[in-house]
């Protein structure tokens, strides 16, 4: 098959880097709101599992810049977009990034203490854990990230669950 890599012949993996994501899966979640119009209406957003860190550039290019750069737009009018990881993440403009584990409390005191104590509008996840080759482990551990997420939107970020969406 010679010496290219199966995801340098992927179209997605190529658009990604041209247009300066990430990571690919930034189409998903463009995708995702081109479809459902998630993004409407929304000032305060969490990225959970947020490393690499494409999401929260998705929220970024499509919320806070073009709020920063609207003439009308005020500083504290801004959307609020956290991101948080267990790893650390690169800086992206407009996103505070929180290193944590999503299913602490103290993670979350941060983020709400972010968001002034109010909820968030918007919780996105593309949480994926590291694979260790073990398919039943692999989907055990995966299945337990989405219940954490799930358990944290619950208990911290949200009022109410509107949709739970797993994208993969």
């Amino acid at each position: 098959m010679g010496k290219a890599s199966r995801d340098k012949r992927d179209i997605y993996y190529r658009k990604a880097k041209e247009e300066g994501w990430r990571a690919r899966s930034a189409f998903k979640l463009l995708q995702i709101d081109e479809e459902f119009n998630i993004f409407e209406g929304v000032k305060r957003v969490v990225d959970l599992c947020a490393a690499p860190g494409s999401w929260s550039q998705v929220l970024s290019r499509k919320l806070y810049l073009p709020s920063k750069q609207s003439p009308v737009s005020k500083d504290g009018e801004l959307p609020l977009i956290v991101a948080i990881d267990l790893q650390p993440m690169a800086p992206i403009e407009g996103v505070i990034q929180v290193q944590g584990d999503i299913t602490n409390a103290r993670t979350a005191e941060v983020v709400i203490r972010h968001f002034d104590g109010c909820k968030a509008d918007l919780v996105v996840c593309d949480g994926a854990p590291d694979v260790t080759g073990l398919h039943d482990m692999d989907e055990f551990v995966q299945s337990q990230l989405i219940l954490a997420a799930e358990n944290s939107l619950q208990k911290y970020f949200v009022e109410k669950i509107q949709v739970f969406c797993i994208a993969s």
